[in-house]
């Protein structure tokens, strides 16, 4: 039977005049710059079981950005991606985000009452928001394995985020050291000894901190405090030796006055000025 001419528009109803919508993505991580030019790396594992990479530099102070766009499907089983999110939503989501140049973040995706839910995972700067759920661990693991290496931040830019952590790690000691002060204007207590109990479980913490960490993520080999004064306190902070850090020497003096505030200062003989990551 010979169909009429306009028949052939029915054929192309489904490939044109409907819009499909987007599968949902059921996770994601980001690596983000803004140290130089703003750049981006992106990878989406979606609903399908297919892989979107993303890659986006965007020049300053104008112009047009660059772009690059991967899809490929992957053999990925959506059901057990979709049982494991639901553990990773129960976890407790607390803290702040950080403010800073490099971003290197997790994040899954769950349908909940019709809306998509987004779950924070992990931020492998560091610091800032965290989701205890065990099931952070796997599924971040699982999205390095699939998407490969995002980084695409140069050498020093890599060490300057890692070392941040470092700093990080001496931020607890700092604000007891602060407390101390504002008590008793410091006088020879602010030394991490016993004689300053915030100060000495301050530093008791932030050492068991530095020892549980896994030694492929570690940024910090140790923290120490000494008061040289009684109106100087020191706290030194020590980089590992690998993982893009060389044993880097991160020292803040904090001088003491007698309405009870102190201030600090990096000292100059540490050596991460030197190699540009403080």
């Amino acid at each position: 039977m010979k169909l009429p001419s306009h028949a052939w528009l029915f054929f192309l109803l489904p490939l044109s005049g409907i819009a499909f919508a987007a599968p949902e993505p059921l996770l994601k991580v980001v690596v983000a710059s803004t140290s130089a030019n703003d750049t981006s790396n992106s990878c989406t594992l979606d609903g399908n079981g297919k892989v979107i990479i993303e890659h986006t530099v965007k020049l300053s102070p104008s112009g047009s950005n660059l772009k690059s766009k991967e899809v490929r499907a992957a053999n990925l089983s959506v059901n057990d991606i979709k049982s494991v999110i639901a553990n990773a939503a129960q976890g407790n989501i607390t803290g702040k985000p950080l403010v800073g140049s490099y971003t290197h973040q997790y994040f899954a995706y769950q349908q909940q009452n019709s809306q998509t839910k987004k779950i924070f995972l992990l931020d492998k700067v560091g610091g800032g928001v965290v989701n205890d759920s065990p099931a952070v661990g796997p599924l971040t693991k699982f999205i390095d394995s699939v998407c490969g290496d995002l980084s695409f931040v140069p050498y020093q830019d890599t060490a300057k985020a890692k070392f941040a952590k470092v700093i990080l790690d001496t931020a607890s000691i700092k604000a007891a050291v602060e407390v101390c002060g504002q008590t008793n204007a410091g006088l020879g207590t602010c030394d991490g000894t016993q004689s300053d109990y915030g100060v000495y479980t301050a530093l008791i913490q932030a050492n068991q901190k530095i020892a549980a960490t896994p030694p492929s993520e570690a940024t910090t080999a140790s923290v120490t405090i000494m008061q040289s004064d009684p109106f100087q306190t020191t706290i030194t902070a020590t980089a590992v030796t690998n993982n893009g850090l060389n044993g880097e020497i991160y020292i803040l003096n904090g001088v003491y006055y007698y309405t009870g505030f102190i201030i600090w200062n990096v000292d100059p003989n540490s050596t991460c000025l030197v190699a540009g990551i403080c």
